[in-house]
């Protein structure tokens, strides 16, 4: 699905945690956040990020990630076109048209059919 940037957004993270279905992960539940269905996250590489609730499971007393995971944020400008993929508690992962991937804000963009 395509959608059209209708608010600038900054990615805040350079280099977040990124790590296959299966890896070990300690979320951090006491970590404010005013984004419903995300934990912080540290991975097996000791990069940390925001985390969808919904893609971890626990293992005994071992967090893991359902599946594969990159917390990467793109950065977009008002106008650019966005192709739309998977939506996740407030968020989009999105492809711009240069090729890069990333989690934007779904109140950044509008994806309506009959824009």
């Amino acid at each position: 699905m395509r959608a059209r940037v209708t608010r600038p957004y900054e990615r805040p993270y350079r280099d977040p945690i990124a790590a296959p279905a299966g890896a070990v992960v300690v979320p951090d539940f006491e970590r404010p956040t005013d984004i419903d269905g995300w934990a912080w996250c540290t991975g097996p590489d000791g990069r940390a990020g925001w985390t969808p609730l919904a893609w971890l499971v626990q293992d005994g007393g071992t967090w893991r990630l359902a599946r594969d995971y990159d917390a990467g944020e793109l950065t977009v400008a008002v106008g650019e076109t966005l192709e739309l993929g998977v939506y996740e508690s407030g968020f989009w992962w999105a492809v711009n048209g240069r090729g890069e991937a990333g989690w934007v804000p779904a109140g950044h963009v509008d994806a309506s059919p009959d824009r």
